[in-house]
């Protein structure tokens, strides 16, 4: 009797490649390979974080630098952006840290170590639900590498913000939605709601929308457990945001419709940019659209042509076998699109609308785009099979082959990789002369610079445009006037008038940028440009020949001096003799 045949080597691939969901050992090398490939990404992301140690994430500004209270609690007494952004961090962010802080690992520190753990926290769980999804290990581990990728491709995960922790909790909450665990499922949801609650309400618009089901039109399911499961939910949900609100109602009402549209901080050039005059910029592109799609990795695109190969069964079997796998894909979607139009009604009470679909898109496009890549794959395997030739065989896993290094090695092959949003603070002597300061001193600036100093000097910014966030009138306006009090004292040549805001601002410091005072210095300064926009008939920055006090400070009051800036004691500030230098010329 003859030997049996060898099996072509399109067969066998189509074997490991198990698009059947058959179980077996396997399983394990490809979810180790796939946090494998995570790590491999997590590491470049710690190589670029610690690249300095002035190195810090953009957001870190506003939602990490209050955290050195963990540390010493006389820091920002009297802080009202600290006070603000305190009552907006949710409790168990804000415990992490502490509990970090607590061990001995400082706020900035850790901001930089944490990312790299999320990340591998979310491939592994996205790993579980694609192999629930997609029935297949191998499709899994791609799809998996492609997650890791895109979360690193953004600046969420990176900013060590709440927003970083969404994509491991909800690729948590998927995959023990999937598994059909209610356990996991309500655990999931609590940590969402403690770490970033806008990630529980999309959860819980998850699980509202699985009590439907689609037979021949909508109909509510009979399933009991669907019901107890969201009616638990949605208790633990509000259990847990009930303190936040509470904490956060301090500083008063949110900003209303109305008020919102008359403010230029939410115009196109403000501070948050909602209200636009182009649809498209209104309705996709800004905070309050649905996102500009993602186009990085560019493997994204594939998730459009699933209509396309489902009309082609006979040659994509695959899609045709996964119907039902991808049932979260719907509901995420639905629940999204939900929370956009909530988020409209209810404007800024559940945050900035696109909070709700740009995460969710880039999870459903990867499930999607994992999916047809699948299909793909098998279609071509199966043409090489049918075509009985080894040469065809050998052809299509060299293809393959190809087609996977470039994918593994997309990341290498960028000009920065992760594009997280690290920005690098490049004026260590003026830090460390500000570190030097007793911890209760507070600097006025209207440099961008001065941005930086609460998070890497620990000391107190009376004003800065990073903290400036308009959305509740009782922290903002007070905010604003001390602004353009600033303002006009820097631009005033009057030293009463800037020994005034001295007292009243009880500064101790002035931080000068040594190009304050050209013409075109406005444009550079972000805090500047947010004051004109309220006050475009005020002198906030356009000296215009003018000679104003601070351009020529006297010698006796510099602290500190570099190339670009000069620090000015305020109390040597004080103690000179009134009288006017120069009249302010308004513009």
């Amino acid at each position: 009797m003859p030997p049996p045949s060898p099996e072509p080597l399109a067969g066998r691939l189509r074997r490991l490649l198990n698009a059947a969901g058959a179980e077996d050992g396997g399983q394990r090398w490809w979810l180790g390979g796939a946090m494998l490939y995570a790590l491999g990404c997590a590491l470049l992301a710690l190589r670029q974080a610690f690249a300095s140690p002035y190195m810090f994430a953009d957001d870190a500004r506003e939602h990490l630098f209050w955290m050195a209270r963990y540390l010493d609690p006389t820091l920002f007494r009297g802080d009202s952006s600290a006070d603000y952004f305190q009552s907006l961090a949710p409790a168990g962010y804000a415990s992490l840290y502490w509990l970090l802080a607590r061990a001995g690992i400082e706020p900035l520190l850790a901001s930089k170590w944490i990312p790299a753990g999320l990340s591998l926290l979310a491939a592994a769980y996205f790993f579980g639900v694609a192999r629930r999804v997609l029935r297949s290990r191998a499709a899994a581990c791609l799809t998996t590498m492609f997650f890791t990728q895109c979360i690193w491709l953004s600046s969420d995960l990176s900013s060590a913000t709440p927003r970083a922790f969404f994509y491991p909790l909800f690729a948590a909450f998927l995959y023990y939605q999937v598994r059909g665990s209610m356990v996991g499922v309500l655990a999931t949801i609590t940590l969402e709601a403690l770490f970033f609650p806008p990630a529980a309400l999309l959860s819980l618009g998850v699980l509202a929308w699985d009590c439907w089901r689609w037979e021949n039109g909508p109909r509510l399911t009979r399933e009991r457990r669907v019901y107890l499961l969201f009616a638990a939910a949605l208790a633990l949900t509000l259990l847990c945001l009930l303190p936040y609100q509470m904490r956060v109602s301090a500083f008063g009402p949110l900003v209303t419709y109305d008020a919102a549209r008359a403010m230029p901080e939410f115009g196109p050039n403000g501070r948050v940019p909602f209200f636009f005059t182009s649809w498209w910029d209104y309705w996709v592109g800004g905070n309050g659209g649905v996102h500009n799609l993602p186009t990085r990795p560019p493997w994204f695109l594939v998730a459009f042509l699933w209509p396309v190969l489902r009309r082609f069964p006979d040659r994509f079997p695959l899609l045709q076998a996964i119907p039902r796998g991808v049932r979260p894909i719907p509901q995420v979607i639905a629940a999204a699109l939900t929370l956009f139009a909530l988020s409209h009604l209810l404007l800024f009470h559940l945050y900035l609308p696109n909070r709700y679909t740009q995460a969710a898109t880039r999870v459903v496009l990867v499930l999607l785009g994992g999916a047809v890549m699948l299909a793909l794959v098998d279609g071509a395997l199966r043409w090489a099979e049918a075509r009985r030739h080894p040469r065809d065989g050998r052809l299509v896993a060299l293809g393959l082959a190809i087609a996977l290094l470039l994918v593994a090695a997309y990341p290498l092959l960028l000009p920065v990789f992760p594009t997280g949003g690290y920005l690098e603070g490049k004026n260590g002597g003026l830090y460390r002369f500000f570190t030097r300061q007793p911890a209760t001193i507070r600097i006025a600036s209207l440099a961008d610079e001065a941005n930086n100093l609460p998070l890497l000097c620990r000391r107190s910014n009376i004003v800065g445009a990073e903290c400036a966030v308009p959305f509740h009138p009782g922290y903002y306006l007070p905010l604003r006037a001390r602004a353009m009090e600033i303002a006009r004292a820097q631009y005033s040549g009057d030293l009463h008038v800037l020994q005034q805001c001295l007292r009243e601002q009880k500064v101790d410091y002035w931080l000068l940028d040594r190009a304050a005072f050209s013409e075109r210095y406005w444009k550079k300064s972000r805090l500047l440009r947010q004051l004109r926009l309220s006050a475009p008939e005020q002198s906030l920055g356009e000296s215009k020949g003018a000679v104003t006090f601070l351009e020529r400070p006297p010698p006796g009051a510099v602290v500190y001096e570099d190339s670009r800036f000069v620090v000015l004691d305020a109390r040597r500030l004080l103690a000179l003799p009134p009288g006017p230098v120069a009249q302010a010329v308004s513009p």
